[in-house]
Parts: structure tokens; sequence; C-alpha cells
């Protein structure tokens, strides 16, 4: 993570570990059965342009949403290169793997914001 002061840090890569979950849950004797547990994905992240992000938070079309979704992502561990066909399988074979995947983005963004701030807080207190 980067402590540059600047207010979005459009154009940023980074790699997160995303939990894909497979939908099973715990059955009643609290053991998935064996193939069926959650796994894990390498995914790595872009930071896109704001618009892209208020954009996203905005839509209500979902025919727009993964043309949206997918200026997020820009690799994973399970293709040489990302294709639209793969990604769209597994949201499609895995309810919850969008939310999964925009979750570590969002834990990301979280985690950056809250550290660029910190280089401003003297100077918000010697302003005031």
């Amino acid at each position: 993570m980067t402590n540059k002061a600047q207010l979005w840090p459009e154009g940023e890569l980074f790699t997160r570990e995303v939990v894909i979950p497979i939908g099973w849950g715990l059955p009643e004797g609290g053991v998935e059965p064996v193939g069926y547990e959650d796994f894990s994905l390498m995914v790595t992240f872009i930071v896109p342009p704001f618009d892209v992000v208020v954009e996203t938070w905005r839509n209500t079309e979902p025919a727009k949403s993964f043309g949206l979704f997918r200026q997020f992502i820009v690799g994973w561990d399970q293709e040489d290169a990302l294709s639209d066909k793969v990604l769209t399988a597994y949201l499609y074979a895995y309810p919850g793997t969008d939310e999964a995947i925009f979750s570590a983005w969002c834990k990301y963004m979280q985690d950056w914001l809250v550290s660029s701030q910190k280089p401003l807080t003297p100077l918000s207190i010697m302003i005031n």
C-alpha cells in the first residue's frame, strides 16, 4: 500500500485473497461434505477512476452491472489472462462470488483511505 498524498489511487494494482462461498453452509452434523468447502482465489484488482466507483454504487440496471464490476479486476490465479467467460461462469455457479470479490476490493480501499488521511491530520490541526 502506498502512502502518497493523493486523493484517489486511480490505476493502482493490488492482489488479495478472496474466499469464494460454495453455498452449502454447514449441515446439521457441522461438517461440510468433502469437495464442497469454500475455496480461495488470488485476485488482482485495479483502482478504477472514482466516477466508475460512484456509477457502480448507483447502478440499478442489471445489464450494466458486469461491465462496471469487470473494471475492478485485472486478473486472478484461475487463468493466465482473466476472461469474461470464465469469470461469468464463476459468478453464475457460485452465488456470492461477486460480493466476496467486491468486499476484498472495498477492504483494501478502506485501509488505503485511512492510511492516506494520516499525513493530513497534522495539517488540519494546524489550520484549525
